[in-house]
């Protein structure tokens, strides 16, 4: 072991040297401890052996400059005259590994350095063990992160949400938007588009981002559940509320998304006398369940989904003007697909990329004149529409390419093609328009013009209806019709 001696009296100096030296260890002499410290910042020295009381820089002070240099493990074991053992033990209150007292006992310095030795050892071993325990923290840190990032990016696409596809300005614009939506849970927001549109999935951003978010995401269709059924399937019930109920009561969707998201699809269709209900639970953030005294609290943000204008449905008192205010805090407008056809290369190529793989076919590619076709296709049913139209087409057949042959079963196939150019170029009037001399498909024809009608009116179904001289009801039996054909 490496010693630095440190005293002023030279005999006494070099006869401790020669006792260490004759037991193995290496000593380096000074005698004065100002040299002695510039010979510890050259070289490592486990173990400094010095006199207290010596001119200039005494021992205690040596002593708390090398106790006060970092990252180096040194024993100190000091040594002084008789009867100044307070000085010592003083030195021990500064860090001393131990102390000897004049004239020197070699048996009790032999066992002191044997005992420093064997104190810097397990030091040297603690420090490599703990070294090689970072370097393993570390390591296993970034499998961890590694894991992570798959599970996140596994459960973001479980969630769909890397099925947002879209180059277009306006649909990088609604997805800046909903990310600044989930930064700000406290604000409701209203989310309008087009059936096939993907509100669902935005609603879904907006309560996770681009993270993953513990917090449940939880979804009511409003159009799906009987006005008798809406009130306890939002709220809940206790027990003995009325008659089928459960013995035990039933939570509500508000209490099932806890501090998630509350997602109510389709808001427009909420039942007209439930709505009165619903603003007060999002001015108070409590509610009651069906039957029950106790106070609920809202936790959950609430997201809400429409394919209608709320904004006319006010007009014509058919949504509540007040529940319309306190939702519209956040909005947000998907475009359909026909007002962003440079999405839909990418969206074709992903969902045929996608079916291919699942359906164990050769897809690879799709045709120019089948690429064009279905970005020149209105696609009434939107983005749904779109991915039910290559699912079909992959499920039916097996190929390299995607052609317009594969596409044959649409309204507006090659086949039909000519047929629908002639009628979109006809103007239509009640008692003058000429029929073409082929063949007429008049279910080509009015599904085309249902499609113009809709893009005239920019997807307002409330204008398209009137403009058609049919009712809304008439005009979603058709949309729907168009989408399950496509």
């Amino acid at each position: 072991m490496n010693i630095l001696l440190v005293d002023d009296e030279n005999n006494s100096r070099e006869s401790v040297a020669e006792f260490l030296f004759e037991l193995g260890h290496q000593v380096r002499q000074a005698d004065n401890a100002g040299t002695a410290y510039k010979y510890f910042l050259e070289t490592d020295y486990p173990l400094v052996i010095t006199d207290i009381r010596m001119p200039g820089m005494d021992g205690i002070e040596f002593l708390q400059r090398l106790k006060g240099i970092k990252d180096r493990n040194v024993d100190v074991i000091v040594y002084t005259g008789h009867g100044d053992i307070d000085t010592a033990v003083a030195a021990l209150r500064y860090g001393a590994y131990d102390y000897l007292q004049k004239p020197i006992n070699v048996t009790e310095l032999a066992l002191l350095v044997e005992k420093s030795a064997e104190h810097q050892h397990l030091l040297n071993e603690n420090s490599k063990l703990s070294k090689q325990f970072d370097e393993t923290l570390s390591q296993a840190t970034s499998s961890i992160k590694i894991e992570l990032e798959d599970y996140k990016s596994a459960f973001l696409k479980k969630e769909g949400l890397f099925n947002i596809i879209g180059a277009s300005e306006q649909i990088k614009q609604v997805i800046e938007t909903a990310l600044l939506f989930h930064q700000d849970r406290d604000i409701p927001v209203i989310i309008e588009g087009e059936t096939g549109t993907g509100k669902e999935l935005f609603a879904k951003l907006i309560h996770y981002g681009d993270s993953v978010i513990k917090d449940p995401f939880v979804d009511i269709n409003c159009a799906a559940i009987s006005p008798e059924l809406f009130e306890s399937e939002l709220f809940g019930y206790e027990a003995g509320s009325f008659t089928g109920g459960k013995a035990s009561g039933e939570k509500g969707k508000i209490a099932l998304a806890e501090k998630g998201c509350l997602f109510l699809d389709e808001i427009g269709e909420m039942p007209l006398n439930l709505q009165p209900k619903l603003l007060r639970v999002l001015q108070d953030n409590t509610y009651y369940r069906v039957g029950g005294l106790k106070k609920e609290n809202l936790e959950a943000r609430v997201v809400c989904a429409t394919n209608r204008s709320l904004e006319e449905m006010v007009e014509e008192n058919t949504f509540r003007r007040d529940l319309f205010y306190r939702l519209n805090v956040g909005y947000i407008k998907i475009p359909p697909l026909r007002e962003r056809k440079q999405d839909i290369p990418d969206l074709a190529y992903s969902f045929l990329k996608r079916e291919s793989k699942k359906r164990k076919r050769n897809f690879t590619s799709i045709s120019e004149d089948a690429l064009d076709f279905l970005i020149n296709h209105p696609w009434p049913g939107n983005i749904r529409q779109l991915e039910n139209t290559i699912e079909r087409a992959i499920l039916s057949a097996n190929a390299d390419s995607l052609t317009l042959q594969h596409l044959n079963f649409m309204n507006g196939n090659p086949i039909q093609q000519q047929e629908q150019l002639q009628a979109q170029s006809m103007t239509l009037h009640e008692e003058n328009f000429t029929l073409p001399e082929e063949t007429l498909n008049i279910d080509a024809l009015n599904s085309q013009i249902v499609a113009k009608a809709l893009e005239k009116f920019s997807g307002n179904k409330s204008k398209t209806a009137k403009y058609l001289g049919i009712s809304r009801n008439s005009l979603y039996c058709k949309i729907n019709k168009n989408s399950k054909e496509g």
